[in-house]
């Protein structure tokens, strides 16, 4: 009896651990050479959340756009939800990038150009 609880327990704790790591998955955008954009494609659950992260110098002007088969992917940058994205940084290093689904799972295309 005491076995089968920590067994339920434990595959529990499993089911939690692998769920909140699909939501919260991060990606690493590299661009080709000679190139400054690049076109990345996905799918996210319902309420799921996906980070690109890419390295960027002050001075450069970054821009994305965001497309969904449900319509209901959008960034998610402080109080920005919308579709279009962009900023000169201030800063050199990692910039993050974050997308969430407000929707039913869906597949999405991200287009993230840095110049």
């Amino acid at each position: 009896m005491k076995n089968k609880l920590v067994l339920k327990s434990l595959a529990m704790v499993a089911i939690i651990l692998l769920a909140s790591s699909s939501l919260t998955a991060q990606t690493r955008v590299k661009f080709r050479r000679g190139t400054n954009s690049a076109t990345l494609t996905g799918r996210l659950g319902a309420g799921g959340v996906r980070t690109y992260v890419l390295r960027a110098s002050a001075g450069q002007s970054l821009t994305a756009t965001l497309s969904s088969s449900n319509g209901k992917v959008d960034f998610t940058q402080g109080n920005v939800h919308d579709t279009q994205y962009s900023r000169t940084l201030d800063y050199n290093g990692d910039v993050e990038i974050m997308i969430d689904n407000h929707g039913r799972p869906t597949n999405y295309t991200l287009t993230i150009s840095i110049q």
